[in-house]
């Protein structure tokens, strides 16, 4: 089992101290990503070294369930590995398909609601907004009353 001392730990704490975690803006900063948010986006992937050809690609859920499997097979099998370090593989497992029930969870039927009524209530204002193509005397019916 490998034994860590206070240095391996202090330096372990303090790794990313060196690295800028925050920013402070100006109030001419805060103005621009206002007005124009590209601007911003552009400066901030510059200063962090990303390139701009790059898109990061979304993993799906199937796809993070197979590399965790692949990743407990290789923990399993190798034996550099203790076995607290096998359970640890397994827990992120769990939380993984915790995560992923959790995200498949039914919404609130009040939420589905209020999208239903405001996409109604816009229907029903694009609807009286459309012209009529009939003229005001088609629409009148006339009934004849015999006393």
């Amino acid at each position: 089992m490998l034994k860590l001392n206070a240095a391996n730990i202090e330096e372990w704490i303090h790794i990313d101290d060196d690295i800028e975690v925050e920013a402070t803006f100006t109030d001419q900063e805060i103005i621009e990503s206002i007005t124009t948010p590209e601007k911003i986006e552009e400066n901030c992937s510059e200063e962090s070294g990303e390139e701009d050809d790059k898109v990061e690609e979304k993993i799906s859920w199937a796809s993070a369930e197979k590399g965790i499997e692949t990743v407990i097979k290789f923990v399993e099998q190798n034996h550099n590995f203790s076995l607290q370090d096998v359970m640890h593989a397994h827990m992120v497992q769990n939380n993984l398909i915790t995560k992923k029930i959790q995200s498949r969870k039914q919404g609130d039927i009040q939420k589905y609601l209020k999208k239903a009524v405001s996409s109604s209530a816009a229907d029903a204002v694009e609807a009286a907004s459309v012209p009529s193509t009939s003229s005001a005397a088609d629409d009148i019916e006339v009934v004849e009353i015999n006393e």
